[in-house]
């Protein structure tokens, strides 16, 4: 067996450095594998990449936009929905509103029934819904422009 004295070794210059250089190394190697994951999961700045966001297709018509968990149970999150409204001179207008600006009041999030979904798709992070969606104020709110909201509702 070899008798080693650990003290010598660790008052070292050299065994200093190269456990510094160990440590930097790897630090650098876990930023790089941080960062990529960040940039894969957002879709990267590729336009036709999914973003984050995805368009829900509800049963009765109503269309919500959000980031959508799946597990345990359908939950819309930083929710937008489709404005159906009629314009002074008759013709329909389509719009996206923040879900917390809605005449009820709502909180934020959705909690969805799965049963009430006919489907939901990803959205991709070059379309203008995405773009407005991150820059909320480039989008026109229903209050500074009134209209009558249609129902999105099927009569039965």
């Amino acid at each position: 067996m070899l008798n080693i004295n650990h003290k010598k070794m660790f008052k070292s210059k050299k065994f200093a450095f190269f456990f510094f250089l160990i440590v930097v190394v790897v630090l650098i190697i876990v930023g790089i594998l941080i960062g990529l994951m960040v940039v894969s999961s957002h879709g990267g700045s590729d336009p036709n990449a999914p973003s984050p966001y995805t368009a829900v297709y509800m049963t009765s018509g109503d269309i919500y936009f959000g980031k959508l968990s799946t597990f345990p149970h359908l939950r819309l999150t930083d929710v937008w929905y489709l404005e159906r409204s009629t314009a002074q001179n008759g013709q329909p207008q389509v719009g996206i509103a923040p879900f917390t600006s809605a005449f009820w009041g709502p909180v934020g999030d959705i909690d969805i029934n799965s049963q009430s979904v006919l489907f939901y798709a990803p959205i991709k992070n070059g379309s203008q819904l995405v773009q407005a969606f991150e820059n909320p104020s480039s989008v026109q709110q229903a209050a500074q422009a009134p209209a009558q909201v249609t129902s999105s509702t099927p009569s039965k």
